[in-house]
């Protein structure tokens, strides 16, 4: 089965655009404290947040005095303003689609907020906003459902985006490692430079590390959120780094109240790298389930490279919902036949 391509998870206001008017939910949560509405800010927000359109967030907001009303319809209808690109924005994106990177803009934006334009949008795959879901970012809920539904794999995925609650704190509790850029666009541009350097993902590569820095143990690590699976038994899983031509020597170790980290062997850890992942001495071996589809259809997985057949497994193996893990052991069923017909040709 071929690799999934690396998701690169962009937030859009502040971090792709700022808009020439202020955003939407802020406008409305001030016209509703002026109308003298005391209701909690966050659940004003996510009310606004959260609407497909007009309609739905006034149906959000009630009950709404008259004058409150016609301050928030004025604020719903009116000019909205217009998006304008943030430096670095096009290349972050153009550069990571270039690279094979699926580009997923993950947004709070409210109705009647400008799109993006058409320069940022052509390299866009999907864009999941609050309005659609029913959930904001700051919801861990909101990466979780994005996870299920893009069927995005964390390992090899980086939320990119300014907030440090929506799009670095909430992802990594939903086990997603995050950078934070925006403003006069120096960390993107940082961020684009490290995109190039680190090169496509080569073959073998079983997740990324590219999340934010810190100091521990005395140490310069990358909190790594993402790769909690590797020592779940272990107390730390010694892997590869690649970036571009060269590579090195690393640990992911476990913190105790904290998420695991990725800590260089010897001599500096790369800002961005491909993680190669340790080799499971242990017998892969296919779950009941999926061995009586395979018995079924008289299938086996034997036919498989190992590479391959761990990777399938693996795939199944760390799914996120019960659905997940139907629809990849049906794919890997489908996979397996039609390898079979082309093997019969």
């Amino acid at each position: 089965m071929p690799d999934q391509p690396p998701v690169l998870i962009v937030d859009a206001g502040g971090t792709l655009v700022t808009r020439t008017r202020p955003g939407l939910a802020g406008r409305v949560l001030h016209a509703l404290r002026a109308a003298g509405d005391d209701r909690p800010g966050a659940l004003l927000r996510a009310a606004v947040l959260t609407a497909v359109d007009v309609d739905t967030c006034l149906r959000h907001l009630d009950p709404l005095p008259p004058p409150a009303r016609a301050a928030v319809l004025a604020e719903l209808t009116g000019d909205p303003g217009d998006a304008v690109v943030l430096p670095g924005a096009e290349d972050l994106l153009g550069t990571a689609a270039d690279l094979g990177w699926r580009v997923v803009v993950a947004t709070n934006a409210g109705p009647g907020t400008p799109a993006l334009p058409d320069d940022l949008d052509r390299h866009v795959d999907t864009t999941v906003e609050s309005r659609r879901c029913g959930l904001v970012k700051d919801d861990p809920r909101f990466w979780q459902t994005l996870l299920a539904e893009q069927d995005v794999d964390p390992r090899t995925a980086l939320v990119v985006g300014d907030d440090p609650v929506a799009d670095r704190r909430v992802p990594e509790a939903a086990g997603l490692q995050s950078r934070l850029v925006g403003g006069d666009g120096t960390a993107t541009t940082e961020l684009v430079a490290q995109l190039r350097a680190a090169g496509s993902r080569p073959d073998g590569a079983g997740a990324v590390v590219a999340g934010r820095r810190e100091r521990w143990a005395g140490r310069d690590v990358t909190v790594a959120p993402h790769l909690a699976g590797l020592v779940v038994r272990v107390t730390r899983a010694r892997v590869r780094l690649t970036t571009g031509g060269t590579g090195g020597a690393a640990f992911v170790v476990r913190r105790r109240a904290l998420p695991p980290a990725v800590v260089a062997a010897g001599g500096a850890l790369p800002e961005f790298a491909w993680l190669h992942l340790p080799r499971d001495r242990r017998p892969y071996q296919a779950p009941a389930d999926l061995k009586a589809l395979l018995d079924a259809e008289g299938l086996s997985l034997e036919v498989l490279p190992p590479s391959d057949r761990r990777h399938a497994l693996a795939m199944i193996r760390e799914a996120r919902s019960r659905a997940a893990v139907s629809a990849r052991m049906a794919d890997l069923v489908l996979f397996l036949r039609d390898r079979g017909k082309g093997g019969a040709e």
